[in-house]
């Protein structure tokens, strides 16, 4: 977005700092971020905002640049739509465009459920993945030998890559796709014996009573999207819920806790 040095440094030590906006928040906290810029200025050496406009069509092609066929776990690869990939022997290949939708299978918290996901899921559990973005975790179980897999987004963009998604690796008669949330879909979600959920840590421990709802006792719970720092506040709403925590998966700053449903 801009470039700044501290002012006692050279010329050499400059920095660069990008920032992604939605345009409408970029609008409304315009003002307040340049009145914060001006303070800064009192004390370091800072360059004057630009700012240009990305259409959809740049979000939807610039993460392409870097995603490579990739291995995860001991039996996953993700595989770009673009590219083919013949699976090696016990291997799933999982096939994604993820277009607009979050789940690309790059980021740590998608790898580490899908490792888990690996691990717990048993052949012909019912499976329920609450905010499904691309709809990989879905996939993977689907391709993993789960029995049913309902999976949900409240982004219409997100139900569309999912589709696509399903459709290509071949799982759509397996996979429901749902747009809404947990609340608004209600009876038609049907208790699972797994339930994925890769979104953040606050949102995790909001939803907990209603993802305790759609989960049979003893079934298991693997939440992702977990910053370090706020794991302990996420173990105990499990607690509270009557969760045991069985295990926890770290890679960077991001955990994924796989939790069961006690008896009650």
């Amino acid at each position: 977005m801009g470039k700044a040095r501290l002012s006692d440094e050279p010329v050499s030590a400059l920095v660069w700092v990008r920032i992604y906006l939605p345009a409408a928040v970029w609008k409304r906290k315009r003002p307040r971020i340049e009145r914060a810029l001006r303070e800064l200025r009192k004390e370091y050496s800072l360059s004057k905002i630009r700012t240009r406009a990305l259409g959809p069509e740049d979000w939807a092609e610039q993460w392409k640049k870097g995603y490579q066929t990739r291995k995860v776990g001991r039996r996953t690869v993700i595989v770009p739509s673009w590219k083919r990939y013949r699976p090696k022997r016990n291997e799933i290949a999982v096939t994604m465009d993820p277009g607009m939708a979050f789940g690309s299978g790059l980021h740590p918290t998608t790898r580490l459920c899908l490792i888990a996901l690996e691990k717990y899921l048993r052949t012909g559990d019912r499976v329920l993945d609450v905010g499904t973005g691309s709809g990989i975790l879905a996939i993977a179980a689907a391709k993993l030998c789960a029995g049913s897999v309902d999976a949900l987004d409240i982004e219409p963009a997100a139900i569309d890559a999912a589709k696509r998604n399903a459709t290509e690796n071949g799982v759509a008669k397996s996979v429901k796709l749902y747009l809404g949330t947990l609340k608004e879909l209600g009876a038609t979600i049907r208790p699972a014996g797994l339930v994925l959920v890769n979104i953040l840590a606050y949102a995790i421990i909001r939803m907990l009573p209603e993802l305790k709802s759609k989960l049979r006792p003893g079934g298991l719970l693997i939440t992702g999207g977990i910053l370090a720092e706020f794991r302990p506040d996420v173990e105990a709403a499990l607690r509270r819920e009557g969760f045991e925590v069985i295990e926890a998966l770290q890679e960077e700053d991001w955990v994924t806790l796989v939790a069961r449903r006690g008896a009650s």
